[in-house]
């Protein structure tokens, strides 16, 4: 019986397909470059975002050694698989038949193995981004949702999972299905490490529902009612007792939600209603929209999104193109909900916020809106790849949709009021003639010496502000990020002086064979923080090459 247990196997198990990429990339070593003049510049305190354009499985590579362990929430919304959505595996295996992908119908044989390993790669990169107490949103459909949730059990663990949110995602007429008309998709949620605090704003329905007015407590604008009699609680003898209410004890025998102390002290600060119709007495609880402080009272989400829908999702980009460019967008405003899920022991409204199925641009779109409404200082990373869409007519992802959306958002268009901001533009990018396992010495330094917008992006120093043949220096309004990459030390020297002329903290990248981080020439500094270079990229890729 034991021999037996130990052959039992429970989870999810499919033919795991290698993924071709195009030009044998998997043979080199990933790098992001910047395109400058693509950069959406602004001389406001808000934060500088950063779009990506290129496969996510290469960018999520190269985010792995910039942002490992940065990211504080994840949403993202896959191809659902329906077999005319679009998605294409390049099924290694057979590549010289099949090199450029193509749809894969409902009726392949293959179809959920070529998705699932698909989105293994992609999870188990996007896993190690999240910060420890990091949050993940994947928008699904019925086609993938029970197959999804197992392979999120297994990256995640199961016990990491927080809730299958269902989002009624239409207000008219669904898809018809075998024996419903469908009106929703889901959204799966799941933590990196412990559960944190998850707490929701209200949502515009429930606002709309906190309709009475209470002149006493007019800083915390209108309230609604929840009963407070219960028959739910079982055989509770302590919540039951009488309430006197003008004089008059009534309700002896009421079981109610709350204990008599509790009671009393909501009827002595008018948080209840009393009200009689037809001789009938009520007594409800006051919940208001907002808390003594005149802020809007924030309460456990519930499984169940209503009120965003796909329609607006439509509309949200219609109002910036005037045209209908991009098949079935989420609505911003789904987006801005999730997000704000997110609290730990910092401000809510600063955190970093990556999509790498970026498609239209809504989540930057909507992280852009967020700052303007509440001051914040979110940060987003969007990553999409720039292929051809059609939607009527044809557009790129990228250079067509997604980035103009997040241009127009920044500085404004039409009835769009300009969120403020700034974009940093990225394209993966390939150096090297071997892979990471096997990578040479004449690979080491072609990478080294073209790693220098990573380091910046690892530092969040995105502005360059000196380059030579030898050295680049970086900034933001608090930090510098130095980087020598030549491995001769023909202009060292200028290097360190340049370095020391900054007076902020410095982070410094030198070549190195040894990976040897002690300087002698900054010494002592302790404003600057030396690294090395390029032998921690090259770990963290093997890391990544050995994993897939």
């Amino acid at each position: 019986m034991k021999k037996n247990l130990k052959k039992q196997r429970y989870g999810l198990v499919w033919m795991d397909v290698p993924e071709a990429f195009e030009d044998d990339v998997e043979n080199k070593l990933p790098i992001l470059k910047e395109v400058p003049d693509l950069a959406i510049k602004s001389k406001d305190d808000k934060p500088t975002h950063i779009l990506i354009e290129g496969d996510n499985y290469h960018a999520l590579t190269c985010l792995n050694y910039t942002h490992k362990g940065k990211i504080d929430v994840i949403y993202i919304d896959p191809p659902y698989n329906t077999g005319s959505d679009g998605f294409k595996y390049k099924d290694k295996r057979i590549l010289d038949k099949f090199p450029d992908g193509t749809e894969v119908p409902k009726d392949h044989p293959y179809r959920h193995s070529y998705w699932l390993s698909f989105m293994r790669k992609r999870l188990e990169l996007a896993k190690d981004l999240l910060k420890d107490d990091g949050i993940v949103f994947i928008s699904i459909d019925d086609n993938e949702v029970a197959q999804l949730k197992l392979l999120c059990n297994e990256i995640f663990g199961e016990q990491k999972f927080i809730e299958q949110i269902i989002w009624k995602n239409k207000y008219g007429a669904g898809a018809k299905t075998k024996g419903f008309i469908s009106v929703h998709e889901y959204i799966l949620c799941y933590s990196k490490g412990e559960l944190f605090n998850i707490q929701s704003f209200l949502g515009e329905g429930e606002v709309k529902k906190h309709n009475r007015k209470d002149e006493k407590y007019d800083i915390r604008g209108g309230y609604r009612t929840q009963p407070l009699a219960t028959k739910s609680l079982g055989d509770r003898p302590n919540l039951v007792y009488p309430i006197v209410y003008k004089g008059q004890e009534i309700w002896p025998d009421k079981q109610w939600v709350w204990s008599k102390m509790r009671m009393d002290e909501a009827i002595k600060n008018n948080d209840v209603e009393f009200t009689c119709k037809n001789g009938k007495y009520s007594i409800r609880a006051k919940q208001y929209l907002k808390d003594e402080d005149g802020n809007y009272r924030r309460g456990k989400p519930l499984s169940i999104i209503e009120n965003f829908y796909t329609q607006e999702g439509t509309k949200d980009v219609y109002d910036i193109f005037e045209k209908n460019v991009f098949a079935f967008p989420k609505p911003k405003n789904l987006i801005k909900y999730l997000s704000n899920l997110f609290i730990n022991d910092k401000l809510p409204q600063d955190y970093v916020v990556l999509d790498f199925f970026a498609g239209s641009g809504t989540t930057g779109q909507a992280i852009l809106e967020l700052n303007k409404e509440d001051g914040g200082h979110r940060q987003f990373l969007l990553v999409t790849n720039n292929e051809e869409i059609s939607n009527g007519e044809k557009h790129k992802i990228m250079s067509d949709v997604c980035y103009p959306r997040i241009k127009y958002t920044i500085k404004g268009k039409n009835n769009i009021e300009p969120t403020g901001g700034a974009v940093k533009y990225y394209q993966t990018a390939f150096v090297g003639k071997n892979n990471i396992l096997n990578a040479t010495d004449r690979d080491k330094i072609e990478l080294a010496h073209n790693a220098g917008e990573m380091l910046a992006i690892a530092e969040n120093t995105l502005d360059l502000v000196k380059q030579t043949k030898w050295f680049q220096i970086f900034k933001n309004d608090h930090q510098y990020t130095a980087v020598y990459f030549r491995e001769d030390d023909d202009k060292f020297e200028e290097f360190v002086a340049e370095v020391l002329k900054l007076k902020k903290e410095v982070s410094v990248y030198v070549f190195s064979w040894e990976n040897v981080e002690v300087v002698d020439e900054f010494r002592g500094r302790k404003h600057i923080r030396v690294k090395t270079i390029p032998q921690p990229i090259l770990e963290i890729y093997k890391q990544i090459y050995n994993l897939v």
